[in-house]
């Protein structure tokens, strides 16, 4: 009886702890992070041979959980993080390009070509030449207010980016302390499991992470990079940003080993692909070769003409004089480029490339000809320049223009990244990575870069085919400086220096060019506007490119559908990824969140078993209060 008694004692003990429970959870259902509690109810084990049980015990209680499910969660979580932020990135960039029927960049360009179609029927008319330069000035600003607009909104971006990585090494430093806090308890806390595991998820908004769990042995991943290892050991991350100068090189890859031929200088020689024959070229004293870097700026060497300079390069010695030829053009023109005041301070040129000794002191090619590199004086993209070379030789038919080797020279980098240690790690997902991406120039998938590029492009095409050109007909012509640069010898080129500048940057309206436009220029103005084959590749309106041909207007508009389209091809796989990461979610929480209904059952399950054993305590009261009211 006494031991009955002891067992319904303890079915009260229980029964206590399971409303507790309920109540517990109930109580914590809008905590966040907080997962639903389940007490450990087991028998008490047998001490003796007794027939009957000694009762039950609550022990512990512990957390509803899925492992699996959770780490599927944050994973796609990471994922949806992503999207949202491009999303957002894109979606800022679309309103800036946003435009009425009478506000916008294109209404700027049609009132540009018609200020233009109004003075060429008066080209005396001080009032149509006031409202070209007008027009001509609003075109230039609301290119410029275009750049920099998505310039502000990548300095943004990336002071956002200083803060989401102080954010996640905040992050894992309160998920270091959360580990060393467990290791101080003999039993495991589940409020702070549940913390950790609002921390790592808060975590896998910014970046991809993995959590291994065994034995007690806690290690965190980002990207596949250790981040906590042995429960409290922390890696800090770091942005890493480099520079890259640019390197033009000025060769035909027919000249190279792979034609048997060492690497000569394109403008000795004429490669006929047809015949695949090399040819020298017959020079002749007045014979040019110009190097134009931005369309701004020349240098020129000519055969025949003296030049002294410090040809072998070494200071120490004094100048010498030697006859510019056939053997020594390209060294003249380095010569020439590095000790000019306009280049020198945007380039520096070399004869080939250089190699390095043990000190890192660059050793150059003085003897003899090898080719023209050139490199940006200053590493980044905010120092790109355009050069190219034309070559005019009174023996040629044809003028030639000569572009850098696309496949050998190297543009500007400027890369931004995640390290640690110093060492770049490769995010697959979250804010970072899609941050990272739009501010590393040399990222295939930076949105805000294909749109400046393209912006530059256009800025540089309508510099170039508003500066010169070469009339071939009633109504035709060669378009544009870069293509006029290859046109017939003796052809008559027409200067009209309408724009000046390579890039938005630098682009700029000569007013004073509109006071020089006679009817003739006006004519191939007009042209323009209707021109529907202007290459935007900078390689001339006339070279045979394969690139795509389009007008102005229609140029621009791509630039606008192209980042419309980015933003709906975006919100579809945001859309896509939220609906899974969303199905788990719902999942993930029927199973770990508290249910009213549910413990509204528990609730009266458990007060059910709790007034049983009161009930059973009673009776053995009064059986033994009987027992003892028994006489002899």
């Amino acid at each position: 009886m006494l031991g009955t008694l002891n067992v319904s004692q303890t079915g009260l003990n229980a029964a206590k702890v399971l409303v507790e429970n309920v109540s517990n959870n109930i109580s914590n259902q809008n905590t966040e992070g907080y997962k639903k509690r389940v007490v450990q109810v087991s028998e008490l084990e047998q001490m003796d041979t007794r027939f009957t049980g000694r009762g039950v015990n609550a022990s512990s209680s512990y957390r509803v959980t899925s492992q699996y499910m959770y780490d599927k969660l944050t994973s796609e979580n990471t994922k949806s993080n992503y999207y949202d932020k491009l999303s957002n990135m894109i979606g800022s960039i679309e309103s800036i390009f946003a435009e009425t029927e009478d506000s916008g960049f294109s209404s700027d360009l049609n009132r540009y070509f018609q200020s233009i179609e109004n003075l060429r029927t008066n080209p005396n008319s001080e009032v149509y030449k006031t409202t070209l330069k007008n027009s001509g000035n609003n075109i230039v600003e609301s290119l410029q207010n275009l750049y920099t607009t998505i310039e502000s909104q990548q300095l943004t971006e990336k002071k956002e980016l200083e803060v989401n990585v102080d954010k996640v090494n905040s992050l894992l430093k309160e998920i270091g302390a959360i580990n060393e806090k467990l290791e101080k308890y003999d039993t495991v806390s589940n409020d702070l499991l549940d913390k950790r595991d609002q921390l790592e998820f808060e975590l896998s908004n910014y970046v991809d992470i993995s959590v291994g769990r065994n034995n007690e042995y806690y290690e965190l991943k980002i990207a596949g990079n250790i981040a906590i290892s042995n429960n409290t050991n922390i890696r800090t991350f770091t942005i890493l940003e480099n520079n890259t100068n640019q390197i033009d090189k000025f060769y035909d890859k027919q000249y190279n080993a792979d034609k048997t031929f060492n690497i000569i200088d394109p403008i000795k020689s004429n490669y006929d692909t047809s015949t695949d024959t090399i040819t020298p070229r017959s020079f002749v004293n007045g014979d040019s070769i110009t190097y134009k870097i931005n369309n701004e700026y020349e240098v020129s060497v000519t055969i025949g003409d003296n030049l002294t300079a410090d040809w072998d390069n070494d200071s120490t010695t004094a100048d010498t004089t030697q006859v510019i030829d056939i053997n020594n053009l390209t060294r003249a023109l380095v010569l020439k480029i590095n000790a000019n005041a306009d280049t020198k301070n945007l380039v520096t040129a070399y004869n080939g490339d250089y190699s390095l000794d043990s000190k890192g002191n660059k050793i150059l090619n003085t003897v003899e000809d090898k080719f023209l590199r050139i490199e940006s004086k200053f590493p980044g993209t905010q120092n790109q320049f355009d050069g190219r070379i034309s070559v005019n030789i009174a023996s040629d038919t044809n003028k030639t223009a000569l572009f850098k080797n696309q496949e050998e020279s190297k543009d500007p980098e400027s890369t931004v990244a995640i390290g640690i240690f110093d060492k770049e790690i490769t995010l697959k997902s979250g804010i970072i990575k899609a941050q990272v991406d739009n501010l590393s120039s040399s990222a295939s998938n930076n949105k805000y870069q294909s749109y400046l590029d393209k912006l530059n492009s256009f800025a540089k095409t309508l510099a170039d085919i508003s500066d010169k050109f070469v009339k071939t007909g009633t109504n035709t012509y060669i378009y544009g400086d870069a293509a006029t640069d290859a046109s017939a010898t003796g052809a008559t080129v027409t200067n009209i220096g309408l724009f000046n500048g390579l890039n938005i940057k630098d682009l700029k309206f000569n007013e004073s060019a509109v006071n020089d436009l006679n009817q003739e220029k006006l004519d191939y103005l007009a042209t323009l506007q209707w021109k529907d084959n202007i290459s935007f590749d900078g390689l001339g309106q006339n070279n045979g490119n394969s690139g795509k041909s389009i007008s102005f207007l229609e140029f621009f508009r791509d630039i606008k559908v192209g980042v419309s389209a980015d933003k709906e091809n975006n919100d579809f796989l945001k859309e896509t990824q939220n609906n899974v990461k969303q199905s788990l979610k719902s999942a993930y929480d029927q199973l770990t969140k508290v249910d009213n209904d549910e413990e509204m059952l528990n609730l009266i399950k458990f007060q059910a078993a709790y007034t049983a054993n009161a009930k059973i305590i009673t009776v053995i009261d009064e059986m033994l209060q009987t027992l003892l009211g028994l006489k002899r």
